[in-house]
């Protein structure tokens, strides 16, 4: 849920700003994460390390902040 969130959030950032100057690195900075933890799931052996505690600290802050950017920007 938390990465399809950053991936929607990314686009509907570059939907928005499409015609301002560097609108795709912006939202690419809120798609990878999303991206990549999408990826994560599909693999069991690291998917089951998305079960820590340190895991989900780690990609609420990573996510946060991408949230935070794409709000900012």
């Amino acid at each position: 849920m938390w990465a399809y969130a950053l991936i929607a959030t990314g686009c509907i950032n570059w939907s928005y700003q499409r015609g301002e100057a560097g609108v795709i690195t912006k939202s690419a900075v809120v798609v990878i994460p999303g991206l990549i933890l999408i990826a994560i799931t599909f693999n069991k052996t690291i998917a089951a390390k998305l079960e820590t505690k340190a895991a989900k600290y780690f990609w609420g802050v990573v996510g946060g902040l991408a949230l935070i950017f794409a709000f900012v920007n």
